[in-house]
């Protein structure tokens, strides 16, 4: 171990100045020409459960003309979060929402005193064997797949807009296009809308749709088919837009353009033959969008994240705290050593 001892000499501070502009780390505890005492110290662990006390080993000595007074133990605490809810309603679109926040809860303050009376020199320096608390309040907390719903749990845990964050992810990819339109189709079919429900869209909207509760009745009323109802052709425009046409008939499209047949399906459905991959593509009409989005857009965050195959919730949180210590040492006149190999503590 070495006495760190800085001389208040010009030279010696114009030195300091010049090779550590940013940042001078005994400048922060001394002034210039302080002999401090010199600190190490041993953790014996770098987990321990919260509520506990954690061992140490301290190690300390100072110059012959000074005197010991005291040690402590400082502590910052450090917070971990993470939170993180999965989509069970859908199955194409596999969605999980996660947040994770790292921040100080507790800024560097002091958890224990010792008397240096309280040490042994083992004839090169002070040796001080004890420990520090911590506290019970710091225990880690996990939450997970929980068979119950706990909204006060959750409203806890997790960020206040998380849920609407979520939720509007999962609304927004599911009616922006037909790219989940079998997500889509399957949460229209699966998920216990109302009468009432139905209704309502069908007023707002301006439409008849069926007014189905039951899944099966449901699963007949989005449908598609075989059986050709009418056909189309497409122009392109000047800005490079795609344009669908729908005819009656075969013979009512202008001459020099590919005319493809239209399948029967639901009235808010485009099932139609594709020339690009030799099939049927079926896609819900633009026009009818709305109306799915603000339905869908009732089912309440609990139901889009229940998992009906394993009986539980689909989130997961947990909590985890950590210290960060230094040690320590006062000599009488109030001069400070610090330790600087501190080892980070998990509470668990």
């Amino acid at each position: 171990m070495k006495i760190y001892k800085i001389l208040g000499s010009a030279a010696l501070l114009l030195g300091l100045m010049t090779s550590c502009a940013n940042h001078d780390l005994f400048a922060d505890r001394m002034e210039i020409g302080q002999i401090l005492p010199t600190v190490d110290w041993e953790q014996n662990s770098t987990v321990v459960k919260a509520g506990a006390y954690a061992s140490f080993k301290g190690k300390y000595y100072t110059s012959s003309d000074r005197d010991i007074d005291r040690s402590e133990v400082w502590a910052l605490v450090k917070r971990e979060q993470s939170a993180a809810a999965t989509s069970k309603l859908t199955t194409s679109l596999s969605y999980t929402k996660t947040v994770a926040i790292t921040d100080t809860v507790r800024s560097m303050q002091k958890i224990a005193e010792y008397k240096h009376s309280d040490a042994v020199w083992d004839g090169y320096e002070f040796v001080l064997t004890d420990s520090f608390p911590t506290s019970r309040t710091l225990s880690p907390v996990k939450w997970e797949t929980p068979e119950d719903w706990d909204q006060e749990k959750f409203d806890s845990y997790y960020p206040s807009s998380f849920q609407s964050e979520f939720m509007n992810y999962i609304v927004n990819a599911l009616t922006k296009d037909s790219l989940y339109y079998n997500d889509l189709r399957n949460v229209y079919i699966n998920y216990a809308f109302t009468a009432e429900q139905f209704e309502e869209m069908n007023a707002k909207h301006g439409v008849s749709f069926p007014i189905e509760t039951e899944s099966g009745k449901k699963s007949d009323v989005w449908y598609t088919n075989d059986k050709i109802d009418h056909y189309y052709y497409t122009t392109v425009t000047e800005a490079g837009t795609l344009v669908y046409h729908e005819i009656p008939t075969e013979d009512a499209a202008p001459e020099g353009v590919n005319v493809y047949p239209v399948y029967e399906s639901s009235p808010w459905l485009f099932s139609r033959y594709s020339d690009d991959t030799g099939g049927r593509i079926t896609t819900v009409r633009r026009e009818y969008m709305p109306y799915w989005k603000d339905l869908i857009s009732q089912i309440p965050f609990t139901s889009w994240i229940y998992d009906s195959a394993n009986k539980n919730y689909a989130v997961s949180f947990s909590r985890t705290y950590y210290l960060r210590p230094e040690y320590r040492v006062y000599d009488t006149e109030g001069k400070m050593g610090v330790t600087t190999d501190n080892k980070e503590i998990t509470l668990n």
